[in-house]
């Protein structure tokens, strides 16, 4: 990838499981080849792409995030 970096606006469950599936599939990978890697079950990502994951555990989001070589922001957007 060239230039900067691409950003994407997450505010709920289903724009991240958007994001992450987008991702996983720029990078050529499966969801069984991503779930290794971050080392979550093949179910969990399944749910976490489908917007599903109610409660998730942001430390295996971030798993996730790091397998796939992308990064959490958090943007402070109070006047």
């Amino acid at each position: 990838m060239s230039g900067s970096p691409a950003l994407t606006n997450v505010r709920s469950l289903p724009r991240l499981g958007t994001a992450v599936r987008m991702l996983r599939m720029r990078r050529g990978l499966t969801q069984a080849e991503l779930a290794r890697l971050a080392d979550v079950s093949r179910q969990w990502l399944i749910k976490l792409e489908a917007g599903k994951t109610a409660g998730l555990e942001i430390g295996l989001v971030l798993h996730v995030l790091d397998a796939l070589d992308a990064s959490l922001m958090i943007r402070d957007e109070a006047p």
